[in-house]
Formats: structure tokens, C-alpha cells, sequence
């Protein structure tokens, strides 16, 4: 039986009664599991699983296809992210590239808790962090996709205010206090570099 953690990025219904929740573990990056039973509201049927929630999970890895959960517990929700319509919009935003872009059984702990982060500050108030670039530029260091320019001499400064920005977007540190056009330019900078990438 294996065990880990996963944030729910996409629930979709199947069946009467069945979803299907395509998740992100940090140790066995995307898995996608069929959760039957799962419309009916019973403590038994695991109700908990739902969108932009951290869950831990046991299940039996199959070789391909959808995994059957096991069991399942409720670690962490993001539910206040639905107070906030434009919060919703990067959640959203954040998941789809995360699903676009994952594979199983490639690790990706500093993008899970990257998007942990991301998620608890969409839950709890309006921002103007362009929360979804942020995740996208810890994919693109953890997966080696940084340019090496960032290394070269004389970039020392710019190396650095990158890693210190990704460092606080990893362990949830507070993000440097940029006016909104200060994101905008980095936001335009991290999707250029996931176009270069063809990662979208």
C-alpha cells in the first residue's frame, strides 16, 4: 500500500455517484484517482474530496490509468478561494498548468508546496501577486528550465532576488513588497519563459 499526500487540482464527475480527482503528490507527482462513491455524502464515502483540498491517501499503484483510492483523509482545505472570483480564476489557473505539465512518478516537492502557499493565500484575501506566474517559476526551476544566463557573471544580483523569490514562494516566507506593475513585469518575464518552454 503506498501512502502520500496530494492537493486536489480537478474533480470530475463520473458515473452517478463516482468522481474522478486528478491530483498532485510530492513524491509521486500527478496521479489520478477514480473515487467511487464519492457524490454521496457520508463520512464513510469520503465527502472531503474536493477541489483545492490537501488530502492523505493510501491506495495499490497500478501501472497505468486511474488509481483506486484505498482511503483517504482530509489534511488541509482552500475553500475560502470560492469567496474570491478572481482568486478562483488563478486557482484554476495554477491547476491547469500544473495538470498540462506533470507526469507520474517525476517528484515535485517544491512545486506542492509552492502551490500549498498559493493556495492559502487565495483563500484568505484579495491579492494582486500573480500567484499562478509564482508557481509556474518554481516548476521551471525545479524541472531545470531557468535560463543560464541567471548564473552567468555579473548577473549576481538578478540570480539572487530569483532565488531569494523562490525560496519564499517554497516555504511561504513573506514575498517582497513589489507595487503592482513590479508583478506585472515579472509575471510578463515567467510567461515568456514557460512560452520558450512550450509549457502552458
Amino acid at each position: 500500500m503506498i501512502s502520500t499526500s496530494v492537493l486536489v487540482l480537478r474533480k470530475t464527475p463520473y458515473s452517478e455517484s463516482s468522481v474522478i480527482a486528478a491530483t498532485l503528490s510530492p513524491d509521486l507527482g500527478r496521479l489520478d484517482f477514480i473515487i467511487r462513491g464519492a457524490k454521496k455524502i457520508s463520512g464513510k464515502k469520503m465527502p472531503q474530496v474536493d477541489l483545492f483540498r490537501e488530502l492523505h491517501v493510501e491506495f495499490r499503484m497500478k501501472n497505468s490509468g486511474l488509481q483506486n483510492l484505498y482511503s483517504c483523509e482530509l489534511l488541509n482545505f482552500y475553500d475560502g478561494i470560492a469567496s474570491f472570483p478572481d482568486n478562483y480564476l488563478q486557482a484554476c489557473e495554477i491547476g491547469t498548468f500544473i495538470l498540462r505539465n506533470s507526469q507520474p512518478l517525476i517528484p515535485c516537492p517544491e512545486v506542492y508546496f509552492a502551490i500549498k502557499n498559493a493556495f492559502d493565500a487565495l483563500s484568505k484575501s484579495h491579492t494582486d501577486i500573480p500567484w499562478p506566474e509564482l508557481v509556474k517559476l518554481v516548476f521551471l526551476d525545479e524541472h531545470g528550465f531557468l535560463p543560464e544566463e541567471l548564473n552567468a557573471v555579473g548577473d549576481s544580483k538578478k540570480t539572487e532576488a530569483v532565488e531569494k523569490l523562490i525560496n519564499s514562494v517554497v516555504s511561504g516566507n513573506a514575498l517582497p513588497d513589489f507595487p503592482s506593475k513590479t508583478w506585472g513585469k515579472v509575471a510578463d518575464w515567467i510567461d515568456e519563459l514557460s512560452r520558450y518552454h512550450e509549457l502552458e
